[in-house]
Formats: structure tokens, sequence, C-alpha cells
């Protein structure tokens, strides 16, 4: 998603993601500290769809990734119609959304982790609904009234 975003709208023509080797300016890259079967501390931004999506400021998360945005170019996070949604303890980038969409949301966590029959994790609760808000939005935008 980062890859894409810096490809093409942050204008990093050769962007890269370190699992798929070297070359290229990283974008993804390995963590210093990987966070395999980690549970994380997670801030969210005031006034984000993650904020309303949670109710809260800070959650736990589970995570399992061992990758991460280069600190380098972390403020393409935040550029580009993106904005940073969510950081670590640390500060660093766990979750971005574009501010053109209603519900493009990118997490450094998993939160089907924390989902179970009957207690769906709040980003899987809100999803269907944002779909549905969107088909209606078109619907009658689309309407010959």
């Amino acid at each position: 998603m980062l890859v894409e975003h810096a490809l093409n709208l942050a204008g990093i023509r050769d962007a890269a993601h370190a699992e798929y080797g070297p070359g290229g300016t990283p974008v993804i890259t390995l963590l210093e500290c990987s966070l395999q079967d980690q549970t994380i501390r997670v801030d969210i931004a005031p006034g984000s769809l993650l904020e309303r999506l949670y109710g809260a400021q800070r959650v736990v998360e589970h995570t399992t990734c061992s990758y991460g945005l280069a600190p380098e170019v972390q403020h393409i996070a935040a550029e580009h119609g993106m904005r940073i949604a969510a950081t670590d303890a640390t500060g660093e980038v766990r979750a971005i959304e574009r501010i053109d969409h209603p519900f493009f949301v990118g997490t450094l966590y998993q939160p089907q982790l924390r989902s179970a029959p009957g207690a769906p994790h709040p980003m899987a609760k809100s999803a269907p609904s944002s779909g549905l808000t969107i088909h209606s939005s078109s619907a009658r935008s689309t309407s010959p009234n």
C-alpha cells in the first residue's frame, strides 16, 4: 500500500519493499526490533477514521510484523492524501488512512487477531456498513431525478 503510494503519488520512482530484495529506495524495511507475535500499544490520531471506529485514542493490538515504514520516508504517510492514523509507543507509524476515501485504512497490526465469534474487531464491524454507505451514496448520485 505504501510502496504504491510512494511510487504513484509521492514521486519516489524506485520505491521498494526490502522483503523482495535489495535495490531502489527502501520504503518498507526490516524493523530494528521485530514485532513478531507482539502485543503493542497503539495511539490513535484524534479525528481519524480509526478513532471513530474504536471510540478511543489508545488501544492494544496484536502484530506479527517484521517490516515497517522506513523512518527516512515516514513523512510520505502524511502527504498526498494519506494521513497517519496511529503510531506506537515509539512514535512509529502503525496505521494510515486516505483522507479522500470513506474506508481506506492500512495497519501494521492484524485486527483479525482480536476478532472472535460474537465479538468482531471494531474495524470488521464497520467495514460492511461503510460499503453500504458508499453504495447508497453512489445510487443516489446516479439517479435520473
